[in-house]
């Protein structure tokens, strides 16, 4: 029997492991609620699975019929009572679809034990189902994240930036100028290149902070195999790039990106720190989006961050991410707003 035959109505369980047999549907979903967004991707949602899932990711699906879309969550058990969805750090946002949303309050009903709520991770609500739609539900902001919108051209949208950022970027140029330092960009988007490339965003990474932390990414790590697995399959697609700043013959910042045909997705950006007072990051960043207005490939950059003032006054939009909590009930989630603000006295 067919994975797609086991539908009944009333949210089905499976291993994680059997999500290849979804995939089609998946993104057939994504491009119908999301227009295919590139987080939401199978292959990006593959290639989590793969480096940072575990036997407890349960994949939920509930089926689509002639009046209702589908869903697809991937949930773990946090404890007896309480479910959450899957999020390595490597996500930005949780992996689900939904079409349905109604349909989320019977989960808790079918997930095994006796589960009392559900914690949606990481909701962007541009990009996810309207936080109304669950009863006896509560939401937290969990951080503020920034696109730019390419609508328009690049002089427009540099105007309107603030005159500090403006002054700033005018400042480092006129830096390289002082230490006589060329600056060219390098795109390397080339199945059989990015790797090289991914191989010399390590390097970077290796030598900066994250190296001595330990999170730096490189090809023997399995976040440096994660970040390897996503570039290849998007690259097949033309829907991979890194692109690199070089001054002189030196790399100073690289960012990895994915897109399709409405965003830009910055995952990773670097920068190489014995060039920090030359801002390498800042400048890549800003050739970087005048490149995107040019080549009006894309209508946004989108950065998934836990964005900072600064990195706010580059932008043209902000909205928050958010993680939701279904319960059983009106009473459970009283009962556990209650517990948590008597936690919160005691740790004052």
């Amino acid at each position: 029997m067919s994975a797609l035959a086991k539908f009944i109505p009333h949210w089905q369980l499976y291993p994680a492991s059997e999500f290849s047999n979804f995939t089609a549907h998946w993104d057939a979903l994504n491009q119908e609620l999301y227009q295919s967004h590139p987080l939401l991707d199978s292959r990006f949602v593959q290639a989590l699975l793969h480096h940072f899932g575990n036997p407890q990711v349960v994949l939920v699906v509930y089926p689509e019929n002639a009046v209702q879309k589908g869903n697809f969550l991937f949930v773990q058990s946090k404890n007896a009572l309480i479910w959450t969805t899957f999020l390595p750090t490597q996500a930005q946002i949780a992996p689900l679809l939904c079409g349905n949303p109604q349909a989320l309050q019977r989960v808790l009903a079918d997930l095994p034990g006796s589960a009392v709520s559900f914690d949606i991770l990481c909701q962007d609500p541009h990009y996810s189902f309207p936080a109304h739609a669950l009863a006896h539900a509560t939401t937290l902001i969990h951080a503020t994240t920034i696109n730019i919108d390419l609508q328009g051209n690049f002089e427009d949208y540099w105007q309107q930036r603030s005159k500090n950022l403006q002054q700033n970027i005018k400042r480092y140029f006129n830096r390289l100028k002082k230490h006589q330092l060329n600056y060219r960009l390098n795109v390397v988007s080339k199945p059989d290149e990015l790797s090289l490339a991914l191989d010399r965003y390590g390097e970077l990474e290796i030598k900066s902070w994250k190296g001595r932390a330990g999170t730096a990414i490189h090809s023997e790590n399995v976040q440096g195999q994660f970040y390897g697995a996503v570039m290849s399959s998007f690259a097949a697609s033309e829907q991979a790039e890194i692109v690199e700043l070089y001054l002189d013959d030196q790399l100073a910042a690289s960012r990895i990106n994915i897109l399709n045909k409405d965003m830009l997705v910055i995952l990773k950006t670097t920068y190489s720190e014995p060039l920090a007072h030359l801002s390498p990051g800042r400048l890549l960043l800003y050739l970087l989006i005048k490149r995107e207005f040019s080549l009006k490939r894309v209508n946004s950059i989108e950065f998934y961050t836990s964005a900072t003032p600064e990195q706010i006054s580059w932008s043209s939009g902000q909205r928050n991410i958010e993680h939701r909590t279904t319960y059983q009930s009106a009473k459970v989630k009283l009962l556990h707003n209650g517990l948590k603000r008597i936690k919160a006295s005691f740790n004052h």
